[in-house]
């Protein structure tokens, strides 16, 4: 067996069992990762200067904050096995606008959109604790075995997870029309095709698979947000449900509505956004 496998399972057991502790290591952790990985430390200084006003002192002093969210962000995985769920909002989660998650009552397809911030696989659990079972796509990670371990842990607690290609895409297709709900990240253009629009004062491509699965199915798109709080609880940040209409100029709005709700959580809270590509270059537009 792949010894590398081995040690990542090993690795995860132990921050699973033992995720305060793990937490606890994260700030050290990150620092030591982000003095390691220059190419990484380097492009989270680019992202954090456009979301830092240009301010490169304050942008160097978040990139091992960024690491740290990220070291986090792989315990919260790991624990989802040993931890009891039912009991994830009375102890982990805290709602900003909880009425709005009335959407979900009934069977209206749903598209839960959210980011690569705070902890989005542990924020969607509460659609699972409201009755809604959902199916996720996700990033197709290399080497092949590490997507497969993350996709694994992650589905431990529920939920189906997906690769984001064209398979994923059907079946998320499937799962709307039967009034299903749908979870996706929709902060970089993995695909390559998305729509251009301003984000943080930049044009930049932001994935336009979500709003044309809307408009396909008649989906009601619900933003939501995660960040961190202190004692490593989280807090669900639910903003206004909308619907997307039938023609190209209204997945358009929708991709430039979503880009007016995700740029105030960046500027708050730009530590918290665990993208380590270089994202102002990859998916700028002209």
């Amino acid at each position: 067996m792949n010894v590398r496998l081995l040690a990542f399972r090993a690795f995860t057991a132990c921050a699973g069992r033992a995720p305060a502790i793990a937490y606890r290591l994260a700030p050290p952790v990150g620092w030591l990762a982000c003095r390691l990985r220059t190419d990484m430390r380097r492009n989270v200084i680019r992202n954090q200067l456009v979301l830092c006003g240009g301010n490169r002192e304050r942008a160097r002093r978040n990139a091992p904050a960024v690491f740290a969210a990220i070291v986090r962000y792989y315990v919260d995985i790991a624990s989802f096995r040993y931890r009891d769920m039912s009991v994830l909002e009375r102890d982990t989660i805290r709602f900003t606008n909880a009425e709005r998650l009335g959407v979900l009552d009934g069977d209206r397809p749903i598209i839960a959109l959210s980011a690569h911030m705070g902890s989005p696989e542990l924020g969607v659990q509460a659609f699972l604790g409201r009755g809604r079972k959902f199916v996720a796509l996700v990033e197709p990670l290399q080497p092949d075995w590490f997507g497969a371990e993350l996709n694994r842990m992650r589905g431990a607690a529920g939920g189906r997870y997906l690769p984001a290609d064209g398979r994923g895409m059907r079946a998320c297709l499937q799962e709307l029309r039967a009034g299903g709900v749908v979870a996706l990240l929709a902060d970089r253009d993995i695909q390559g095709n998305g729509i251009c629009t301003r984000l943080a004062g930049k044009t930049v491509r932001l994935p336009v698979g979500p709003f044309e699965l809307a408009r396909r199915t008649g989906a009601i798109i619900v933003p939501v947000l995660t960040t961190r709080e202190p004692g490593n609880r989280l807090r669900l940040h639910v903003e206004e449900p909308f619907g997307v209409g039938a023609d190209g100029e209204e997945v358009r709005a929708g991709v430039e509505r979503w880009a007016s709700i995700l740029e105030p959580y960046l500027r708050r809270y730009p530590e918290q956004w665990t993208v380590a590509e270089d994202f102002w270059q990859v998916h700028r537009c002209g």
